[in-house]
């Protein structure tokens, strides 16, 4: 259909947009550049369809992947079809709650019933309403959600499960631990890398002499693996001992490794590390003190050590040891408990990443007990059990987490065709926004869902895939050819959101990734302010630099809600945040993944240094995750570039990028220089030239004919100094902070209470300085000079006087 005959009104899209919406092909990809209006050309496709093919709306379904993105969606829809202005003045009104936003979203839907038959929703509330309509062909359909957190429950009100994810996670550990020994093998995981993270220090070995950094269970610390297994041998078969006891044989103290006082034995653990023994053991032998040995080499073999201390040990005790010990959970790790909480992040973030791959809980229990790594066997030996149980206890209660809906909601694709079929036959037209993070689970759902005569619409961006972590595969986008059969594949290409420099730097940035559809986005707004670096040099300088930016742009007119404060780690943000709060600065703090689809005039990007925790930081590089999926470093720092992306291209108008001297990020060097802003250093204006005394360093004037404060002869002591270039913009804007602090005296209560008044109260002045006082102080008033200087009216004063530039 020609475009000048539609319907629907595509005058104001441009011609890739147009392209998009006009396309009849049955699988098309719009390859949507960062604030190249995606939505609005993914609404009008959806206008074009019920207005000009006379599609039906229930046959239109709409995936998006956030409640958030589907209501914005929904709003959208409403806004172009509510004339009145009715609606927009109402999703404007100040104080409005979500609840109340929601309530009349519904009334407005009801208002206009086409739209209300349209189906837009989250994969997971599309797979929610298919499991509660025919959801009994593979579970209970009475079935209850299990939230991730409890705010997550507000969706399914009335059918959410009373616990979350984390609190049945512990549920079913605490059940699991009435086994003995699943206890003690949780408890030693916990303490081996979450207490004493041996894996950090393997160049240390297992031997250190040094100090005692191993955990036992008994909650003791010892030198040594070996003396760690020992301990745990002896706490297991309830046989109390003590860790190297002073021990007193004719006035010598001596140490010997453990003490079981049931069977008044010491035990001397060697390895070929121990400190010589011999002298040690005569003393023992001589004062007939019963000393039993134990070697290193024997612990390599587990089975074998038992054997050995069952030996040396148990025969000698005469008290009944047929009791086991008794070990409660809540006891056992009531002094772990934050160790314990991270623990269980791993494994539902384990769990997560298994329902999302195309592997069997089975196939990774067996590849993790192959490993080379104890580490990762370790885990997954305490881990799996606790997800399979996990999974019956969710069977047995009824129960779905948001994985689990989509896990049965393709089970039931699967092994029912005549309900898939109905499906298929209902959604003609299949729209997926954010393309780029599908997962397997959702493209072979999605495979499920459309048939031959469907058409699929996707819009997407392979440079915005930022959630690897989350098991999404950017390899559905970028080979979407492969994936779905003849597509189409349209680009839009220009951004409306961003100035020139800001779209020309993420460019930049994310060309560097190997794996990529190559495009060329151009911004619709030329010029602009170029980017800005701050290169932090001391402790306080970011928060300074951004807090006076802020000012900055609030004086110019700019609300607060227009300035948003970007970090990769909630870390970065913790203290600057509450030092800007303290300021009276209240600014929107987000991650980058959190800001995600929203932009600002002014942005703000923290971190960005090469020092740990910083800005890129690849996470995922942990070989606990590559027995699920197998990522190379490369291929994880090319998330993080198009983290970096994502956080440029949040931002309109201004973008300040916090970086650190002598660790600048690779990210921040990798943008060209000509888009980088300089500041208009001290480096610009007119020479000035002063002259100095040679031996005392006093400024002279050009009449002076002996040195005023030596008495020098100006022919044999002047020198010429030359001072920094200078103009009057640098010295008002600036200000003296040109300069840095450096307080070296001690400061005193007198001291520390002027300078919060004046910055450089009590401090000496420099050459530099006078130089620039020198200059500057005929054209500026005094209490201009303070505000530049940073120093009181009378500091100012008395220096003028110094000087001889004013009379006493």
């Amino acid at each position: 259909m020609n475009e000048l005959t539609t319907r629907t009104n595509l005058s104001a899209l441009n011609d890739q947009q147009r392209k998009a919406v006009l396309s009849n092909k049955k699988r098309v990809l719009v390859l949507a550049g960062a604030g190249s209006g995606k939505t609005n050309t993914l609404l009008q496709k959806i206008n074009y369809l019920i207005n000009d093919e006379q599609a039906d709306s229930s046959s239109i379904l709409a995936i998006t992947f956030t409640k958030n993105a589907a209501n914005e969606m929904i709003d959208r829809m409403i806004l172009s079809a509510d004339k009145t202005g009715y609606y927009k003045q109402f999703t404007e009104t100040t104080g409005i709650t979500q609840k109340q936003l929601g309530e009349e979203r519904k009334k407005m839907l009801q208002k206009y019933a086409w739209l209300n038959q349209i189906t837009m929703k989250t994969f997971h509330s599309l797979c929610y309403q298919i499991m509660r309509n025919d959801g009994v062909h593979v579970f209970d359909n009475k079935f209850k959600i299990v939230p991730k957190t409890n705010e997550d429950a507000s969706e399914y009100i009335g059918n959410t499960a009373p616990e979350t994810e984390s609190e049945i996670i512990q549920k079913v550990t605490i059940e699991l631990s009435k086994n003995k020994m699943f206890l003690i093998d949780l408890k030693r995981y916990i303490l081996d890398y979450f207490v004493d993270y041996i894996h950090k220090d393997v160049d240390k070995g297992e031997f250190r002499p040094e100090g005692k950094f191993f955990t036992t269970l008994k909650g003791d610390k010892v030198r040594s693996k070996s003396e760690q297994f020992i301990a745990d041998w002896l706490f297991r078969n309830n046989i109390d001992y003590q860790y190297e006891p002073n021990v007193q044989i004719e006035h010598k103290n001596f140490h010997p490794d453990f003490f079981i006082p049931s069977a008044n034995l010491y035990v001397e653990h060697v390895s070929n590390l121990s400190y010589p023994t011999f002298y040690k053991e005569m003393e023992f032998k001589s004062a007939g003190i019963p000393c039993v040995k134990t070697f290193d080499k024997a612990t390599h073999n587990s089975a074998v050590f038992n054997q050995v201390l069952d030996n040396v040990i148990k025969g000698r005790i005469s008290t009944d040891l047929s009791s086991a010990t008794v070990l409660h959970y809540h006891e056992e790790f009531a002094c772990f408990k934050k160790e314990l909480n991270k623990f269980y992040r791993s494994v539902l973030d384990v769990k997560a990443q298994i329902r999302n791959s195309n592997k069997s809980i089975e196939d990774i229990a067996d590849q993790a007990s192959k490993s080379k790594h104890e580490r990762v066997r370790l885990f997954y030996q305490v881990a799996i059990p606790i997800i399979k149980e996990y999974d019956a206890y969710c069977t047995n209660k009824s129960y779905l987490d948001f994985d689990g809906l989509i896990e049965y909601a393709l089970k039931l694709f699967k092994e029912q065709p005549t309900v898939r079929q109905r499906y298929q036959n209902q959604f003609k037209y299949l729209m997926v926004d954010e393309f780029q993070d599908v997962n397997n689970k959702q493209v072979e759902f999605l495979k499920y869902l459309v048939n031959q005569e469907s058409q699929l619409f996707c819009v997407g961006d392979d440079w915005q895939s930022i959630y690897g972590f989350r098991g999404s595969e950017i390899d559905y986008i970028v080979n979407f050819k492969e994936h779905f059969k003849q597509p189409e594949i349209i680009t839009l290409n220009l951004n409306y959101r961003s100035t020139d420099h800001i779209v020309k730097a993420s460019n930049e940035i994310i060309k560097k990734n190997k794996f990529q559809v190559p495009k060329n986005i151009s911004a619709v707004k030329k010029g602009g302010a170029k980017i800005e670096v701050n290169y932090a040099e001391v402790e306080g300088e970011t928060e300074s630099f951004i807090y006076e930016k802020i000012q900055k742009h609030l004086e110019e007119g700019i609300n607060a809600e227009d300035i948003l404060v970007l970090f990769r780690r909630t870390a970065m943000k913790k203290e600057l945040q509450e030092k800007l709060f303290k300021s009276g600065v209240k600014v929107q703090f987000k991650t980058i993944h959190g800001a995600k689809g929203l932009e600002a005039k002014v942005v703000f990007v923290l971190g960005l240094n090469s020092a740990p925790g910083g800005f890129p930081d690849p996470w995922m590089q942990d070989k606990i995750y590559h027995v699920i999926k197998k990522t190379e470093f490369d291929t994880l720092l090319e998330e993080e570039r198009r983290l970096f992306y994502v956080a440029l291209t949040r931002a309109k108008s201004h973008l300040y990028l916090m970086s650190q001297k002598g660790c600048v990020s690779e990210f921040v060097k990798d943008i060209p220089k000509d888009l980088i802003h300089v500041e208009e250093s001290l480096q610009t204006g007119i020479e000035i030239k002063i002259p100095i005394c040679t031996k005392c360093e006093a400024i002279l004037e050009e009449h002076f004919k002996f040195c005023p404060e030596c008495g020098k002869s100006i022919e044999k002591s002047i020198a010429i100094e030359n001072i920094p270039k200078l103009n009057e913009f640098d010295l008002t804007k600036k200000k003296v902070a040109l300069i840095p602090l450096k307080y070296k005296e001690p400061l005193d209560a007198i001291v520390t209470k002027a300078r919060e008044t004046n910055a450089r109260a009590y401090e000496s002045w420099t050459r530099e300085e006078d130089s620039i006082l020198t200059m500057s102080y005929n054209k500026f008033s005094i209490p201009e000079l303070c505000d530049i200087f940073g120093r009181s009216k009378g500091g100012i004063k008395s220096r003028l006087i110094e000087l001889n530039l004013e009379k006493r």
